[in-house]
C-alpha cells in the first residue's frame, strides 16, 4: 500500500471530484480548441482562451499533486475551485482584457516577445508551485498548520534549498505571467500588489508556527534562505 495507506475515503466525495474534473476537462478542451482555431496572439479570444486553459491546468494540478504526494490530506476541495477570490480575479482579468480590446482597439498590440515572456513566466510559476508541493509531500498543506506533527518534518532540500515558500513564489509569478499574456496593466499591478501584501502577512503568521515547531533550525533556515518574492525577504 505504501503512502496510499494513509488515504482517507471519508474526506473525498468522489462524485464531487468527478464533477469538478469533468468541469475542468470541458472548459480546458473548449479553450484548447479555441486556441487552435484562433492562432492570432493579438486576438482577445486567443488570449482569454490561453488564460482559461492555464487556469484549468492550475486547478487540476492542485488536486493531482496533492493526491499523489499527500494523499492523507487530499479531499474534494483540493482543486481549490471554490475559492471566491480566485474566481473574482479570473472574472476581473477577463473583463479587463475584453473591455480594453473592444473599447480601445488602437492600443499597442501584444508583441511575440511579450507573449513569450508571459508564457515562460506562467509555465515557470506553475512548475515551481507543483515542484514545491511534490518536494514537501506530507508537509505541504493548502491551510496553515497550527499544530506540530512528526508526519510534517521541516523540508529544506530541493527547491526549498533555493527559496522559502516556493509554492507562494510559484503562484505569484504564475499570476504575473498570466496578466502579461492578457495585457492587463490594471489587474496585473493591483493583483501583484495585493498578492505581495497577502503573502507577506501570511508568511509572517505562518512562520510564527514554524519557529515554534522547529525552533533554531527554522530560524537558521529563514536567515539563510529568502522567498525570492519581491519586497518579501
Amino acid at each position: 500500500m505504501g503512502k496510499y495507506s494513509n488515504y482517507n475515503p471519508l474526506k473525498v466525495r468522489l462524485h464531487v471530484v468527478a464533477l469538478k474534473a469533468l468541469q475542468l476537462g470541458v472548459v480546458g478542451t473548449v479553450s484548447a480548441t479555441t486556441l487552435l482555431t484562433s492562432l492570432d496572439i493579438n486576438s482577445v479570444t486567443f488570449r482569454i482562451a490561453t488564460h482559461t486553459l492555464f487556469n484549468c491546468i492550475f486547478h487540476f494540478l492542485e488536486f493531482l499533486v496533492t493526491a499523489l504526494c499527500n494523499c492523507e490530506e487530499v479531499d474534494d476541495d483540493s482543486f481549490i475551485l471554490t475559492d471566491p477570490e480566485l474566481f473574482y480575479v479570473y472574472i476581473a482579468a477577463v473583463l479587463e482584457a475584453a473591455t480594453k480590446s473592444l473599447s480601445f482597439p488602437y492600443l499597442p498590440k501584444l508583441t511575440f516577445t511579450w507573449f513569450a515572456l508571459g508564457l515562460v513566466t506562467v509555465v515557470l510559476g506553475q512548475f515551481c508551485r507543483s515542484l514545491a508541493m511534490y518536494t514537501a509531500g506530507a508537509s505541504f498543506h493548502h491551510h496553515i498548520q497550527r499544530e506540530a506533527s512528526e508526519k510534517r518534518p521541516l523540508v529544506t532540500r530541493g527547491i526549498y534549498s533555493v527559496m522559502r515558500h516556493p509554492s507562494y513564489f510559484g503562484y505569484f509569478w504564475w499570476f504575473v505571467g498570466s496578466q502579461v499574456l492578457l495585457q492587463n496593466p490594471v489587474v496585473g499591478f493591483l493583483g501583484a500588489y495585493k498578492l505581495i501584501k497577502f503573502f507577506k502577512d501570511r508568511i509572517s503568521y505562518e512562520e510564527e508556527f514554524l519557529v515554534a515547531f522547529f525552533g533554531p533550525e527554522y530560524v537558521e533556515y529563514r536567515r539563510n534562505t529568502s522567498t525570492k518574492i519581491p519586497f518579501i525577504p
